[in-house]
């Protein structure tokens, strides 16, 4: 027991009286202290219970959220979406995109224009000097023209190329400038795709003149003696069919290498002189797996709270050797609140849903093949709640109405108050596993579980104080007792001297 504030920490006992009093005290306090210690274990028993339901409220707080992603149209029922040849183009589909097939020709691609000064002299590097390159002082001005814009770049003799670098991509006319000066190119590249010129220009004999000629951007690109290269963007073309041979429509002027068709999205790689077969199609392995995936967390999460319900104490294990886990077991066996939990999540999927104004052809799980138990083998897994899949049938299901599939798992109709089995145990675990929801108040800190251990640790702080107010009397009254018989003592030792004198 703690120490007592109502004793010293000092106790000479049975020095009169040879007798062992703190011994017989304490024999007497663990009698007093039964209460205590009986107060004691139920506190301790509320605490492995609390946080058991901890674990319960995490395990369903996990399939909570695995519950948001998996009712997704593109997690449940994905589209594949195949190219004969992907070095020409790539497709991707989403859940939504129409079942379909398609050849497509790509005449061009969307590209920029690029000005390329290239076989600059190896001494110029980014770090050098405007004033190194040039080999004079003062400022160099040029001007940088793109169609029908220009822009002005002006930059001092001490300012370096990686500066002038910079100055150009600042610009107001969406250029941007790269150099490579291990090989000696100078670049100006469009930010934009599409068929526009671009030139460097110069007052003839300044500063801004030299510069140009010495990064070689001041040629004319149509000549073929000089340094200065021009790569005249594009835009770009696809030709659709749909027998892979007459063209139906061009899809033109793309100013970018991306387009839709028919809900799918094409990226464009290369250009082709045939057409290319684009295939959109159910992916129904993927669908498979995503329902398999679905059934196989739905049991884990049902498997963990019936054996929670159903799991004996542990007793073979002195307490000595017993695991905080060990203590926890069997604590929620056959507890009515968690039989409530376990029996609504196994009637949320073992009964049809009304999701009648969806449209749905299906309205149960056993309609796309996912039934409860198994077959032949005894009520067990149906009384566990567990989930079985028939893949066959699934399938089946998949292939006749995807959507529908989907519809069943899914549908979250607000207004009329309609959803899909993932949608209805996900509603149910958030109102589970909410803050102040079922979970919170029974074992949350103002739950029914954590009321009874503040009341608990407040009978206990007074059980204490009365016990040790009962050992500090025990002490005192065997202190008592001492101080009597030393009385005695004294007095026997008075006689005795008394007679012993006459």
């Amino acid at each position: 027991m703690a120490s007592n504030p109502y004793i010293g920490t000092f106790q000479l006992t049975g020095a009169v009286s040879g007798m062992d009093t703190q011994a017989m005290v304490q024999k007497l306090m663990e009698v007093e202290q039964q209460p205590l210690n009986r107060a004691q274990e139920k506190f301790d028993t509320l605490t492995y219970k609390q946080k058991l339901w901890m674990e319960v409220d995490n395990k369903l707080e996990d399939f909570y959220d695995y519950l948001i992603t998996f009712k997704l149209k593109s997690n449940l029922i994905p589209k594949s979406a195949t190219s004969s040849d992907e070095s020409v183009l790539t497709a991707t589909a989403p859940a939504d995109a129409d079942n379909s097939t398609f050849y497509l020709k790509v005449n061009s691609l969307a590209s920029p224009t690029v000005l390329l000064g290239e076989d600059i002299i190896s001494t110029i590097k980014k770090s050098s000097t405007i004033g190194e390159v040039i080999g004079t002082t003062g400022d160099a001005t040029f001007t940088i023209t793109k169609g029908s814009d220009s822009d002005t770049i002006t930059v001092s003799d001490s300012e370096t190329i990686q500066n002038l670098i910079d100055k150009i991509n600042g610009s107001t006319l969406g250029v941007e400038a790269k150099f490579d000066d291990a090989n000696g190119k100078f670049f100006i590249v469009n930010k934009e795709n599409g068929a526009v010129d671009i030139s460097v220009s110069a007052t003839s004999g300044s500063n801004g003149e030299t510069l140009i000629m010495d990064l070689n951007l001041n040629g004319t690109p149509a000549a073929d003696s000089d340094n200065t290269v021009r790569t005249l963007g594009s835009l770009g073309e696809v030709e659709l069919s749909f027998d892979g041979s007459t063209p139906i429509t061009t899809y033109g002027d793309l100013t970018e290498n991306t387009l839709n068709v028919f809900g799918t999205t094409i990226d464009l790689k290369s250009t082709s002189s045939s057409y290319v077969k684009v295939s959109i199609e159910q992916d129904l392995d993927k669908s498979v797996e995503s329902i398999k995936e679905f059934v196989d967390k739905y049991n884990e999460t049902i498997n963990y709270v019936y054996d929670l319900l159903h799991e004996d104490q542990v007793t073979d294990k002195p307490p000595e050797e017993m695991t905080e886990e060990d203590y926890m077991k069997g604590m929620l066996k056959g507890d009515n609140n968690l039989e409530k939990i376990f029996y609504n999540l196994r009637n949320m999927v073992y009964s049809p849903v009304d999701i009648e104004q969806s449209g749905s052809q299906y309205n149960a799980l056993f309609d796309i093949g996912i039934t409860s138990g198994d077959l032949g083998a005894g009520y067990e897994n149906t009384m566990k709640g567990l989930l079985s899949v028939d893949e066959d049938k699934l399938r089946e299901a998949l292939n006749t109405n995807a959507e529908d599939v989907w519809k069943l798992f899914a549908t979250n109709d607000t207004t009329n108050k309609e959803y899909g089995y993932a949608q209805s145990v996900q509603n149910y675990l958030y109102e589970v596993t909410k803050f102040n929801g079922y979970i919170d108040q029974i074992a949350g800190t103002s739950g029914t579980i954590g009321n009874e251990m503040r009341r608990l640790a407040d009978e206990m702080s007074d059980l204490l104080d009365r016990l040790q107010r009962k050992e500090a009397q025990y002490y005192a009254q065997f202190s008592a007792m001492e101080q009597a018989i030393q009385q005695l003592n004294a007095q026997g030792m008075y006689i005795q001297n008394a007679f012993s004198n006459q």
